[in-house]
């Protein structure tokens, strides 16, 4: 097996060892130093990150955060990438990113509740491309559905760029007592205990697979991805809930990426300890070598540190469940990680060496790509604003995803409140009978992290505060995945450098902490060309009562449309120049933190209140497709006076229904509310203006003043919305 290590690396684990390294050896430090696993060429920029907050109770480092949701309950959420093995094996590599993304959630007693999807695909009427789409949509599908936890949320974008190289991003969020949170902690004498699944040989290495390139060959690298099995993960859930709440088990965590070396040497490290571990005693599929057993990363395994007077209570649970299990060693306070395969010592390596390597520095420059986002755009007035707007809605960046989550359980549990499609985010009871809940959403823009990284990202955090907001949560925390290209190549780091401090900004701005995330390197084809990075941004947030969340449907012929914030000429790198004109380039909006806040603040206090019928953020496309999709929703007409729209430098009305600014959101407000809306708003100092009303006419009309700039059939923008994905799709 070769083992792509560098000669310094190979020459350091040498001097650590002080003699010639094992073939297992090697395996071990090249699954462990791979950058899925030890974050080595990121991990200096990840201190830049914005962490720290009064709601964090568990923060960076862990398998998985804790955010303090209410007194007695934490909220615990994750994201994770499973973007190689995606682009190999479709179905298998998006299905496993969700297997490993729920443990990582088990490893502190939290009980899974809501899964998102996070996918920026390729062209669909591509083959390639639509191959991967399905079977990504598929392998989500079938394993959340099997695990019966319902996927509530995500956001999906398409793009040639990713049309071998797709980023299947994935985020769970689970529940746990406060008194029940996993805090961890392993001694001397402890039992190492591998449960769940028998190891065999899928994933051999697969956390050095996703720390490099697609060769272009998949049958060569088809072993590195792993297969699912969603009932031994039902399985898990249960079993591990049951023994954390019993306090039976002392640590616990997911044999993911790294497999078997990753888990134990992190657990070591993290607790100052050695191991004797032997090898013969583990359960497997197959026959294996040593080196097989250390580094496959079969799934729906775990890795359990308990006391030994405990042993016979977790057995019992582990039977009753019908889950296998072996004991495979003991801790020590030697600081060594000694591995045996019967009689013979296989391994023997430093458990704080092994885990972390040393950092690396990497060159960082501009791209010649990135003066793309420098150029202003001149000169569009669009003659045919009717035309366009329905061409807008029918892009498949801004058309319904009703294809991909309709096949998703999104109700299982029957916490689910606001479902896909019908708010900004979703949110979700506690529990039967418990007003209190959560919002959840996750974000991204391949357009705009490609033309202006820093910007691009901050504004990517800014439209998950907004979204969090529009259903009426208070925003807590953000978790990242920060997907780039080839680390080693400078100008391809410099996007990761950039996307960083963007999401470190703006955060801190918003005083949303980053409380985990996620690196993904390497994602480019086999011909060397990146992917378009991508900043992706889960954020969760609190409600006080799930009662008044709002969605973004207009509902009541009569009230009035309002709009929140300020529009400026900020039409580059939107989806109106791209779905129109083909066209991406252009300096994307300026983030713009305090307004964000203010507008925010004002309208949570809205929802507070229970004024609002409907709240809808603008992002892609503008007030255009805000108004649409809010109109489309709620199966009812709207009228809009674009003249009333509070503007600075608009010259054209392209520029006032397509700019992407920020800082803004759509509202429909009862009749009868509208002073007392004004009052709230001279208290916040927000920008108000009231530009329309919703409408039993069965049209969305857009007027300047006494003019009609355009005129659309209600039915028709349905069918074109809500059609267009899967007619591309064939």
């Amino acid at each position: 097996m070769v083992m792509p290590l560098t000669k310094e690396e190979v020459q350091e684990i040498k001097s650590l060892l002080g003699r010639e390294p094992t073939g297992e050896e090697l395996a071990m430090f090249e699954a462990q130093w791979s950058e899925h696993c030890s974050y080595k060429s990121s991990r200096d920029l990840l201190k830049l990150l914005y962490t720290r907050g009064e709601h964090v109770v568990v923060g960076i480092g862990k398998d998985a955060p804790a955010v303090e949701l209410f007194p007695d309950t934490l909220v615990v959420f994750k994201i994770e990438s499973h973007n190689h093995p995606s682009a190999v094996d479709p179905y298998n590599g998006a299905a496993t990113g969700i297997g490993g993304v729920v443990r990582d959630v088990l490893t502190l007693g939290a009980k899974p509740v809501a899964l998102l999807d996070l996918l920026y695909l390729g062209e669909p009427k591509n083959p390639h491309a639509n191959w991967l789409i399905k079977g990504i949509v598929k392998g989500i599908s079938d394993y959340g559905n099997r695990i019966g936890v319902p996927t509530v949320s995500g956001d999906t974008w398409f793009d040639p760029s990713f049309n071998t190289q797709p980023l299947v991003n994935v985020g769970c969020v689970g529940i746990v007592k406060k008194e029940n949170l996993m805090k961890g902690k392993a001694e001397s004498g402890n039992l190492i205990v591998v449960i769940g699944n028998p190891t065999g040989r899928d994933g051999i290495l697969g956390s050095s697979f996703a720390s490099k390139s697609l060769s272009g060959e998949p049958e060569k690298e088809i072993g590195a991805v792993q297969i699912g099995d969603a009932l031994t993960e039902k399985l898990l859930i249960s079993a591990i809930l049951e023994m954390i709440e019993r306090k039976l088990v002392n640590y616990v965590k997911d044999l993911g990426g790294g497999g078997l070396t990753t888990a134990l040497s992190e657990t070591l490290s993290e607790f100052s300890l050695g191991a004797e571990v032997k090898l013969d005693k583990l359960h497997l599929r197959t026959n294996l070598t040593p080196l097989e057993m250390l580094v496959s990363e079969s799934q729906e395994r775990m890795l359990l540190i308990i006391d030994g007077k405990n042993f016979e209570d977790v057995k019992k649970i582990l039977e009753k469940y019908e889950i296998a299990y072996s004991v495979i060693g003991t801790l020590n306070n030697s600081g060594i990680l000694s591995i045996y395969y019967y009689e013979n010592k296989v391994a023997e390596v430093p458990a704080k060496e092994l885990a972390r390597p040393k950092s690396i520095k990497r060159e960082s420059k501009p791209s010649d790509t990135s003066l793309l986002g420098l150029y202003p755009v001149q000169n569009i007035d669009d003659t045919d604003l009717e035309g366009s707007i329905l061409k807008l809605i029918s892009s498949l960046n801004i058309a319904s995803k009703r294809w991909i989550y309709e096949q998703y359980d999104h109700e299982v549990g029957i916490r689910t409140v606001i479902k896909p499609g019908y708010g900004d985010a979703a949110v979700l009871r506690l529990g039967p009978g418990d007003k209190r809940g959560f919002a959840v959403k996750g974000d991204g823009n391949p357009r705009y992290t490609f033309l202006d990284p820093f910007k691009g990202s901050a504004n990517i955090v800014a439209e998950n505060y907004r979204n969090l907001t529009a259903v009426g949560a208070e925003p807590l925390a953000i978790v990242d995945e920060l997907n780039a290209g080839n680390p080693e190549k400078p100008d391809h780091y410099w996007y990761f450098e950039k996307m960083i401090k963007g999401v470190s900004w703006m955060s801190e701005q918003l005083n949303l902490p980053v409380v985990g995330g996620k690196v993904s390197f390497y994602n480019e084809d086999s011909k060397g060309k990146m992917i378009k990075p991508t900043t992706t941004i889960i954020g969760i947030g609190r409600i006080d009562d799930v009662s008044i969340a709002k969605t973004l449907d207009f509902k009541e012929a009569g009230s009035i449309i309002a709009i929140v914030g300020e529009t400026l000429p900020e039409i580059g790198g939107s989806e109106y120049l791209y779905a129109i004109h083909g066209k991406e380039f252009g300096e994307i909006p300026y983030p713009r933190p305090l307004a964000e806040v203010k507008a925010g603040s004002f309208v949570r206090e809205l929802i507070k209140r229970n004024i609002p019928l409907a709240v809808h953020d603008i992002g892609s496309g503008g007030i255009s497709v805000a108004i649409m999709e809010m109109s489309i929703s709620g199966k009812i007409g709207a009228t809009v006076d674009l003249s009333l729209v509070p503007n600075r430098g608009c010259k054209t009305l392209t520029e006032v229904l397509f700019s992407e600014s920020g800082a803004r959101y759509i509202l429909e407000i009862p009749r009868e509310m509208k002073d007392t809306v004004i009052q709230i708003a001279r208290t916040f100092k927000v920008d108000l203006s009231f530009i329309g009303m919703v409408s039993d006419n069965n049209r969305i009309e857009f007027k300047n003043g006494d003019r009609t700039v355009a005129s659309l059939s209600l039915q028709d923008a349905e069918k074109v919305y809500e059609n267009s994905l899967q007619e591309n799709l064939g």
